[in-house]
């Protein structure tokens, strides 16, 4: 009897420890998962704003850019899709379309003049800079983090007055 009362505060300590590990691994792989995905689209945004020749459209949850690519020039529009978390890159010149990042609560698209002012004004826009949080469900909880992109300056666009 006593015996078996202490196999069972034994099995209950090893199940308790057993699915704390399991959620604490769950968390470690949706941070590496949202770090990842995270470093991949800042690089490749920061590359093509760096490169951007004019602001064809802006809004609040989306924008156009003509990018002056090595091969050749495209367009390009990054759309936020809050119903389904999505930011979407779809390149209007090839038709291709990708999910840059997925699993965002909140984006905000912040445009800045060449005097470093937001503006809503697309014959000012100089700078775009991305504030994005990203969630990923870890079993009872979620696991979040927060991106502050740099404020990308666009080298190739002229803006004239």
């Amino acid at each position: 009897m006593v015996a078996t009362a202490l196999l069972g505060l034994l099995l209950t300590g090893l199940t308790s420890t057993f699915i704390f590990m399991l959620r604490s691994s769950v968390s470690l792989g949706n941070y590496a998962d949202m770090n990842r995905d995270g470093s991949y689209f800042l690089e490749k945004f920061g590359r093509e704003i760096r490169m951007t020749e004019d602001v064809v459209a802006i809004s609040t949850s989306s924008f156009t850019l003509d990018i002056d690519n090595a091969n050749s020039d495209e367009t390009v529009t990054y759309t936020y899709d809050a119903s389904s978390g999505n930011l979407i890159r779809y390149s209007d010149t090839n038709g291709t379309k990708e999910a840059m990042l997925n699993g965002i609560s909140s984006l905000t698209i912040e445009y800045y003049n060449i005097l470093g002012q937001i503006t809503t004004n697309i014959n000012e826009v100089k700078a775009i800079q991305l504030r994005v949080d990203l969630t990923r469900d870890n079993m009872r909880s979620e696991n979040t983090d927060h991106i502050i992109s740099a404020r990308y300056n666009m080298r190739n666009r002229i803006i004239t007055n």
